[in-house]
């Protein structure tokens, strides 16, 4: 099982849903819903298999913003964790939710 070349729907319990679009060393995701709906980028990740079917992916945005994720491909789950300033300093987000594979014409591919 391999995370290049993957696209994903993540939706969280707050009703945020995107779609990753994973490669060896990047990810272009999109925003579906919530606040940031609409918003798009494509950003270099650093990708390590921690065991058969669970990814750990992380990366920095230009704005600052840094997102961790585990992927678990088993379970069909993802865990984010991002940090992003804010009016009261920098700011941390822990999010759980589910994934599941989307055909890459589906994804915008």
């Amino acid at each position: 099982m391999t995370l290049a070349d993957k696209s994903f729907l993540l939706t969280y319990p707050t009703g945020l849903r995107l779609i990753g679009r994973y490669t060896c060393d990047s990810v272009a995701w999109e925003a579906l819903t919530g606040p940031a709906a609409g918003t798009t980028g494509v950003e270099r990740t650093y990708t390590h298999e921690v065991a058969p079917g669970i990814y750990f992916v992380s990366w920095a945005e230009e704005s600052g913003t840094t997102v961790s994720q585990v992927l678990d491909l088993n379970a069909k789950s993802v865990t984010g964790f991002l940090t992003f300033g804010g009016e009261k300093g920098r700011q941390t987000l822990f999010m759980q939710g589910s994934l599941s594979e989307v055909p890459p014409a589906a994804a915008g591919a």
